[in-house]
């Protein structure tokens, strides 16, 4: 059993650590507007993300109302192209692992950030030869938002975001790149489906999936396949208003300590998970049927998970205590509405059109996926992508996954590619598995971000 009593001295490590270092990494005028130049953040000024929090920017979308801060990054000594990252649940602008995006080559501060890890220095930096667009979602820090939001609307944002970046940093916006994680990965997919039709003049070269999923099943009896029963259950229960601070705390490391993954989980492409959890909010107790991973002082888990609590912790994100409660629940409604149904037809204002569903969705039918995908309560991790949307992308779409995973099954990810690869040719749609057996499920990224960044570099480089 897991109980808040019995990990409360690794909660407090990690908040004691993050309490201390904030106040020795924490810049004067937090929250401060860039310069009137607008130019983009160097790439040898980089140390942490949330250290270059007084260079945010925010933009205001007046189609949709929607404020979105961002940070563009990167010095573009290869190409000019903008890669836009979008993140996935729950997460912020300054959770992107920095060892994913550059290396102490070109930002030799990072080697004095608490996350940094020797075995992760690569040999590429993204934010050197590119540059880098990180952004928030609606509503959290000082992004604003009008409830709900949607991927329509979150398309459509982008877009004005990009407009904005072109006016201000004079970066040209006419080629982009796609990068997404988990929930920003459906983000991605939407806008790459939803742009072309509202600006045919700006090309999406690259698309880049980290742990995906095609969306639109067509069997009510099996939406989303055979996800894992204890993140499922750990997920919901941060969706309970005035939920208990320790339990939430409590809650939120679990599911951190899961990404790693946990002890002995099978590769994610058999019938059953082996993870079950329950709640027990009377005693502030959650019970897994697995041991998540060890998070040791010195460890990739622990220096990921204090930056984590650190990030929190830095205006503006501590503002709204990273991704707000409403907000949350919102992200988690658009899941299972990618989950039951597709949209086949992008319209002229961001809108996705002609959608159709397998159950009623949550929040709404547009946030629909990309492709009708047909799967068995019998076989829920053995996937068929029936019939995919025309994605209208210059060079490819990758995925990159690993075959341990907890919050969605590479095998919907292999579907997805495959999909594609019908529809597009063979190669127009990549699958990239991590190779190694130490652990890269859905937090592939996480644990291995060298490894991530060279499969992002060869991606866009066409490798």
């Amino acid at each position: 059993m897991s109980t808040v009593a019995g990990r409360v001295s690794a909660i407090a490590v990690v908040l004691v650590v993050a309490g201390a270092l904030y106040g020795a990494v924490a810049p004067p005028g937090a929250g401060a507007q860039p310069s009137a130049s607008h130019r983009a953040v160097a790439c040898a000024d980089v140390e942490t993300l949330r250290a270059l929090r007084p260079q945010l920017a925010t933009l205001t979308n007046a189609r949709t109302g929607n404020t979105l801060e961002y940070l563009v990054i990167g010095d573009g000594a290869r190409s000019n192209e903008l890669i836009v990252m979008f993140n996935g649940t729950g997460g912020i602008l300054p959770d992107w692992p920095v060892q994913m995006i550059t290396n102490s080559d070109q930002s030799p501060k990072i080697t004095r950030a608490l996350a940094y890890s020797s075995a992760e220095d690569g040999a590429r930096s993204l934010c050197h030869d590119y540059r880098l667009v990180l952004f928030d979602y609606p509503g959290v820090g000082d992004s604003q938002g009008n409830r709900p939001t949607t991927l329509d609307s979150l398309a459509n944002d982008v877009d004005a975001l990009l407009e904005s970046i072109g006016a201000e940093y004079g970066i040209r916006t006419d080629q982009v790149n796609l990068v997404g994680w988990s929930l920003g990965t459906l983000a991605a997919l939407k806008y790459a489906f939803l742009s072309p039709a509202v600006r045919p003049s700006r090309i999406i070269r690259d698309l880049v999936l980290i742990a995906t999923k095609p969306g639109g099943s067509v069997d009510s009896a099996a939406v989303g396949g055979n996800q894992a029963q204890c993140v499922t259950v750990l997920f919901d229960q941060l969706r309970q208003p005035n939920l208990d601070r320790r339990l939430k705390l409590d809650v939120e490391m679990d599911l951190f300590r899961l990404l790693f993954p946990y002890r002995g989980q099978p590769p994610y492409d058999g019938p059953e998970s082996g993870c079950t959890a329950r709640i027990n909010p009377s005693t502030n107790a959650v019970d897994l049927s697995v041991t998540p991973a060890e998070c040791p002082a010195g460890s990739a888990c622990r220096k990921a998970l204090t930056d984590y609590v650190l990030n929190r912790l830095a205006a503006p994100w501590s503002r709204t205590t990273g991704v707000p409660q409403n907000v949350y629940v919102e992200q988690r409604a658009i899941v299972p509405d990618w989950d039951r149904c597709s949209c086949a037809t992008a319209g002229p204002r961001f809108n996705s059109e002609a959608c159709s569903c397998s159950q009623t969705p949550q929040a709404s039918s547009t946030n629909g996926g990309v492709c009708r995908t047909q799967t068995s309560a019998l076989a829920p991790n053995a996937p068929v992508c029936l019939d995919c949307t025309p994605l209208h992308i210059r060079d490819r779409l990758t995925v990159i996954n690993g075959r341990q995973d907890l919050y969605i099954q590479w095998t919907y990810g292999k579907a997805l590619v495959e999909g594609y690869q019908r529809l597009l040719g063979p190669n127009r749609a990549v699958l990239v598995t991590y190779p190694g057996a130490d652990g890269a499920g859905h937090g592939v990224l996480v644990q291995h971000p060298k490894w991530v960044q060279e499969q992002i570099y060869a991606a866009l480089q066409g490798n």
